[in-house]
């Protein structure tokens, strides 16, 4: 997923309190960003900026799309029709308590909750952050570990073969589903969104035609 709106660079370490979301990006409901149909969260910014990473517009720490948890939560939960919600970046850790607070939020609806990291499981279990352990708590799958781009894989659910999937409970399988490595949504204004994990071949073409060549 690419931000559409441009942001300013500049370091932030994130992992700060938050009463407000700061988002690259939001998709209703998508079939290639965990198993089942989710709706999909993309926060922005990131401190780990993995080379080769397929969203570099949302490394940035300045201020995108700004939502409270609870209006976030109300846009999945009047989503009908979804298994849960994929936390992706950016960073999910970053803003680890807002998050931790739409998750707290749908899981109490039924919802079940997958989240990307680019930290590896072993580092969030062993650093003592009270809003990482929040959100890991409500995390059924976690994806973990940098994208390392000499290691990138076909796998539906990770980027590179180095990536942890680790199933947190037994709400949501880790076992990959065929068919759920990319998927187009076309918005009404005809904005494409481009999710899951497209071959690099499919990235060019893409950008040659949406430069009309």
């Amino acid at each position: 997923y690419a931000a559409k709106k441009m942001v300013n660079e500049y370091n932030d370490p994130g992992c700060r309190r938050m009463s407000t979301l700061n988002l690259a990006g939001f998709l209703a409901r998508s079939d290639a960003n965990g198993p089942g149909t989710r709706a999909v969260v993309w926060v922005q910014g990131c401190p780990i900026r993995c080379r080769g990473c397929f969203n570099p517009l949302s490394w940035s720490f300045s201020s995108a799309t700004r939502i409270a948890p609870g209006e976030l939560t109300a846009r999945i939960l009047a989503t009908r029709g979804i298994d849960g919600v994929t936390f992706s970046g950016g960073e999910p850790f970053a803003q680890a308590e807002a998050l931790a607070c739409v998750g707290e939020q749908v899981r109490e609806a039924g919802l079940t909750i997958v989240t990307y990291t680019g930290y590896t499981h072993e580092q969030i279990t062993r650093r003592a952050n009270p809003a990482w352990d929040r959100l890991l708590a409500v995390t059924d799958l976690l994806i973990a570990g940098p994208y390392v781009k000499n290691l990138a894989c076909s796998h539906p659910l990770i980027g590179s073969s180095n990536q942890q999937v680790i199933a947190l409970t037994g709400r949501v399988s880790p076992d990959p589903v065929p068919g759920q490595a990319i998927e187009f949504s076309i918005a009404p204004d005809g904005t494409v969104t481009t999710t899951g994990f497209p071959h690099e071949q499919i990235i060019r073409q893409i950008a040659v035609h949406g430069r009309g060549e």
